[in-house]
């Protein structure tokens, strides 16, 4: 038996109509807010693997030997080595590097709270446009405290007489910081933190 139209059905076929238009509409908004949102995903992701650089920084002294040390002999010379690390498989560029004031500069702490300033083992340090790292390789910039063989450092532009510092440093406690950003892929990073504490027995 078929069922007659009443107007109250006519009203409820009109509702179910235009329920069924406003939710074909909130789909299709939802749709391309999901597809906003993973685009954003997308180019969030994208910018953090670019800025993820695989360069790691490294601050030590060495002795004429090449080996790491924080405890040195009476007269024995100190090698200052800053290292840029690359660990990733491309070549990278350390862009504009001008070292600060403080860059392997030694202090003394006294005993009555002051602080004494040893200076620093160059003349001159100056700014190169970019230094190249190779991939799973490292820049070493390395200066002795005393530079008895008058090398003069330059492509790391670090400029060394050897009249600066004829003697070595006397026994007691030292250390030696210094803060500095660096760029590399036109990537700029956070001021990092150096500091090395060592002894002169």
């Amino acid at each position: 038996m078929q069922k007659k139209s009443t107007p109250y059905r006519k009203i409820i076929d009109k509702f179910e109509k235009i329920f069924t238009k406003l939710k074909l509409k909130i789909m299709k908004k939802n749709g391309l807010a999901l597809l906003l949102f993973t685009l954003i995903l997308v180019i969030v992701s994208c910018k953090k693997d670019n800025s993820d650089l695989p360069i790691e920084y490294k601050f030590v002294l060495l002795d004429t030997l090449g080996n790491e040390k924080t405890v040195f002999n009476e007269g024995e010379n100190i090698i200052f080595s800053f290292q840029v690390i690359n660990k990733g498989l491309e070549d990278q560029f350390l862009e504009n590097f001008l070292p600060n004031n403080d860059f392997f500069r030694i202090y003394q702490p006294t005993t009555n709270e002051e602080t004494l300033d040893y200076g620093i083992p160059y003349d001159v340090i100056c700014e190169i446009g970019y230094f190249t790292i190779p991939a799973n390789d490292t820049l070493e910039i390395n200066c002795p405290w005393v530079n008895s063989e008058n090398n003069n450092f330059y492509f790391s532009c670090l400029i060394t007489d050897t009249a600066l510092h004829e003697t070595f440093l006397p026994i007691g406690n030292f250390y030696t910081n210094f803060e500095q950003s660096f760029k590399i892929a036109d990537i700029k990073t956070e001021t990092k933190h150096f500091k090395i504490n060592f002894t002169i027995k």
